[in-house]
């Protein structure tokens, strides 16, 4: 198979072997992947629930198969102890409804077109109903957890879900305002992407009835795991390869998200050539491949998946106590997926 890279190897810091981040990815998952099966199984059934229009929207979006990171990394830290599959899997098909709600109402704020090489839901079926599709697709996700005995799940997810919603409202309140800080911009992915792939570590962990430092451990595995995550979905947003990524690209930029990359560019001008850069930003042509060369040129590409890189880094740190295992080193293999992906 052939590599899809967009950007050098050089500004990656993580190793990885010969074989292609597919075939890591795929190795990654090998143990749980009678999980992922009854995984898609639970889904179709939620997909299938409700009445008139409902069932045909839910299989819309739940038969476009991602890279079910979330529900893998719940399967994943289950294996640390003995769990019981069917709270496994409920739990798992939870987070994913939970991440798939999110990215339907993603899709409406960023107005984006394609998801998966297909038209978003919002596209499909009108903005009105895809943002109720959303709505639903939660309902159906705290409904797995509340049948699941574990009565802490639902809570954290709750809270969870509340923090995620914190982050997405006062990154959009930033829009089209060019002094966000860095420490903003990680505060906004904290909170909408790294709170959650945290909390999977550390539901994961509590099936398996894992020590609360275990727990711990597994919780900032994830959070690490979801800031690198976000930090080079948001480059490959400027920079990817739309038929590769499979969604709208460019979104943050025309929708004034100041993410990291620009945040690095904007810090190596000042005076004049800050002054010029927002305005470029602003312009209404929007003036994209003079940014896009600003980019490349002044190392912010770099520096943004060398920042993904380093919480990789800090993610595997955070089970380097947990036995060596294969599971350990599929912990570590995941992170490395995550920062080395191209789509």
């Amino acid at each position: 198979m052939t590599q899809r890279a967009v950007v050098p190897r050089t500004a990656l810091t993580i190793p990885i072997s010969e074989s292609t981040l597919e075939d890591l990815l795929r190795e990654t998952y090998r143990p749980i992947e009678p999980l992922l099966h009854r995984l898609e199984e639970t889904l179709q059934q939620v997909a299938v629930r409700g009445e008139g229009l409902v069932p045909q929207a839910a299989r819309y979006v739940l038969r476009r198969r991602g890279k079910r990171l979330r529900p893998a990394l719940v399967f994943m830290t289950a294996q640390l102890g003995h769990s019981q599959e069917e709270e496994v899997i409920k739990v798992g098909a939870a987070v994913e409804l939970i991440h798939l709600a999110t990215l339907i109402h993603d899709d409406i704020v960023d107005r984006a077109v394609l998801r998966h090489l297909q038209h978003t839901a919002a596209v499909e079926f009108g903005e009105d109903i895809a943002l109720l599709l959303g709505d639903y697709l939660y309902t159906e996700a705290f409904s797995l957890l509340g049948d699941v005995p574990d009565t802490t799940l639902l809570p954290l997810f709750a809270r969870t879900t509340r923090t995620m919603c914190e982050g997405e409202i006062n990154q959009v309140r930033r829009r089209f305002q060019y002094d966000v800080s860095l420490e903003e911009y990680l505060s906004y992915i904290g909170r909408k992407t790294a709170s959650f792939i945290g909390a999977c570590g550390r539901a994961g962990a509590r099936l398996a009835h894992a020590e609360e430092p275990i727990q711990h451990a597994l919780e900032t595995y994830g959070w690490n795991v979801g800031m690198a995550f976000q930090i080079v979905d948001d480059t490959l947003d400027l920079i990817g390869d739309e038929r590769q990524v499979g969604k709208t690209l460019g979104t943050d930029f025309a929708n004034g998200k100041l993410t990291l990359p620009l945040i690095y560019l904007r810090d190596t001008v000042e005076g004049l050539e800050r002054e010029a850069f927002v305005a470029l930003c602003r312009s209404p042509e929007r003036r994209w491949s003079e940014v896009k060369g600003l980019l490349h040129e002044r190392g912010a590409l770099a520096k943004a998946f060398q920042r993904a890189g380093e919480f990789a880094k800090e993610a595997q740190a955070a089970v380097a106590t947990l036995p060596d295992t294969p599971l350990k080193q599929g912990f570590h293999e995941l992170a490395t997926y995550v920062v080395r992906r191209t789509h």
